[in-house]
């Protein structure tokens, strides 16, 4: 078993190297904590993905995001889960989960900041195409964890400039 049904109590109790009932004091169960450690590594993991260096243009900054990803795939092979934000929505029972609304609130954070970054581009409608460019990376990171590999991620981003082309 893999994914939020492996992450038991007792596991994660033995993994942070806690007792049961140490994380029983801190959240009401696992829901909440699964939902808390999401939302903290938001920021993080945001970070990781699209990068932060001014010495970046932004249309490199979003070429090194799916180059990153695909290195990581390859890496990591057959263990790549993906993106834990999707992987974690998808083993959610249902949207009154605590970690759904948190899942959405990452996912709109990418959306906010590779709009960001197409607006300095200089792209028509930042906004509508950073939606087309956050669909095209899910769904090769989704192919990448079929795959095994980074192939579906370097041709999502043989595509890439295509869509952030300027008039």
């Amino acid at each position: 078993m893999e994914g939020l049904g492996a992450a038991t109590p007792a596991a994660i109790a033995e993994r942070a190297g806690a007792g049961k009932m140490s994380l029983y004091r801190h959240f009401s169960g696992k829901d909440e904590l699964v939902a808390e450690a999401l939302a903290e590594r938001d920021l993080e993991y945001r970070t990781l993905l699209l990068g932060d260096s001014p010495d970046l243009a932004p249309r490199d900054r979003l070429l090194a995001m799916f180059d990153h990803a695909a290195a990581v795939a390859d890496r990591l092979g057959s263990s790549f889960i993906g993106c834990p934000y999707v992987s974690a929505r998808l083993d959610l029972g249902d949207d009154g989960h605590p970690a759904a609304p948190v899942v959405v609130a990452h996912k709109d954070g990418m959306l906010e900041e590779l709009a960001a970054m197409l607006t300095e581009i200089g792209v028509a409608d930042p906004d509508k195409t950073a939606q087309v460019v956050l669909m095209l990376l899910d769904g090769a990171v989704v192919h990448a964890v079929i795959r095994g590999n980074g192939d579906p991620l370097r041709e999502a981003r043989a595509a890439l400039p295509g869509l952030i082309s300027t008039p």
